[in-house]
């Protein structure tokens, strides 16, 4: 499940902020196979330039610095196993 609040003010700026739900139960493997229930927190903030030429933006992944144990039995995004800062920078031309 995936949970997005996004707030985007009229002179540019913007905040976002994301919560998914993960679940792996494995069954029926031997020897068994362990799986997780976690949550994931993400959030970003930022600034659009005019006509969006260009936007600038800092986020925070893995907000609760959760470390998570999904088996690779099916494919999913990796996600960071630690607090992580990011920053970006996207132009358009």
């Amino acid at each position: 499940m995936s949970l997005l609040a996004t707030f985007n003010h009229p002179s540019g700026f913007f905040a976002q902020a994301e919560a998914r739900w993960h679940l792996q139960r494995n069954r029926g493997y031997t020897p068994a196979l362990s799986g997780d229930d976690f949550w994931h927190f993400d959030l970003f903030a930022g600034y659009r330039f005019a006509r969006r030429k260009a936007e600038l933006g800092v986020g925070l992944l893995n907000l609760a610095d959760r470390d998570y144990r999904l088996h690779p039995l099916n494919l999913h995004a990796e996600l960071p196993r630690h607090r992580t800062f990011v920053a970006r920078l996207k132009c358009n031309f």
